[in-house]
């Protein structure tokens, strides 16, 4: 079973030298999600402070097979043209 590897950025780099065997890339990216939503419940502050978080999954080989970003938006952000955005049937 291949061997991957849950590297943590978020302002710094947290090296993952265990890995966990899992079926195949589909299981592993799902893991990423689990292990990174896990991450946020426990200290939410680590994407806050940097208002980003990227898991990068590697392989054995140390290729990176994708990664997972989490990016937080400041509340003030708007979109560049809101009347792109108005339903016309209904003025909204």
């Amino acid at each position: 079973m291949p061997r991957y590897y849950f590297h943590v950025c978020d302002g710094t780099q947290d090296i993952d030298d265990q890995g966990h065997e899992l079926p195949d890339d589909n299981a592993a990216r799902h893991e990423a999600v689990r292990y990174g939503g896990g991450l946020i419940q426990d200290d939410p502050l680590l994407l806050l402070k940097d208002q980003e978080l990227r898991i990068n999954v590697t392989n054995d080989d140390g290729q990176l097979r994708f990664a997972v970003v989490m990016i937080a938006v400041d509340a003030d952000w708007r979109p560049a043209d809101t009347a792109r955005h108005q339903n016309p049937a209904s003025g909204v």
